[in-house]
């Protein structure tokens, strides 16, 4: 396989996280708006995950298998991914404007990029390297401030 349908379905597939991302970016700001606290919007968004996971843990549940390694290690992602949910609320909870917030964390491809290569011994190209300086300048771009955004 591996035709240009199957890239057709990957690119259509990561426009849309792609999307879906920015519009989330925006709604999430919207609930810090308009809820009480981070605490609130936190576990309001997180309402959602639950059902979802719930959700596909009864469509897949003959699928499901996690030998204790492999859930292990699931869970630690899970835990950081939570934790940065949380200081990315905080952020906007402390004034921080979306269009500059969701922009710089949105770097953390670099932070995994980099450790990739420290940690799991992978190999970046040349070009990998200049579109991780990019994506640095990109978000400094994007996240210069004129005036009040917030």
């Amino acid at each position: 396989m591996g035709g240009v349908k199957d890239l057709e379905r990957w690119l259509v597939y990561a426009l849309g996280a792609l999307f879906l991302w920015g519009l989330w970016g925006v709604v999430l700001k919207l609930a810090e708006r308009s809820l009480n606290g981070w605490f609130n919007v936190y576990v309001a968004s997180n309402i959602a995950v639950v059902i979802g996971v719930a959700i596909v843990a009864v469509a897949y549940r003959n699928s499901l298998t996690l030998p204790p390694r492999g859930a292990l290690t699931a869970l630690m992602a899970g835990v950081l991914g939570t934790l940065g949910y949380a200081f990315l609320v905080f952020s906007l909870e402390a004034g921080g404007p979306a269009a500059i917030v969701i922009p710089l964390t949105a770097l953390y491809p670099v932070i995994t990029a980099i450790l990739a290569v420290f940690i799991l011994g992978e190999r970046l190209t040349p070009t990998q390297y200049l579109g991780v300086v990019l994506a640095v300048v990109a978000v400094i771009l994007i996240s210069t401030q004129q005036g009040n955004t917030g």
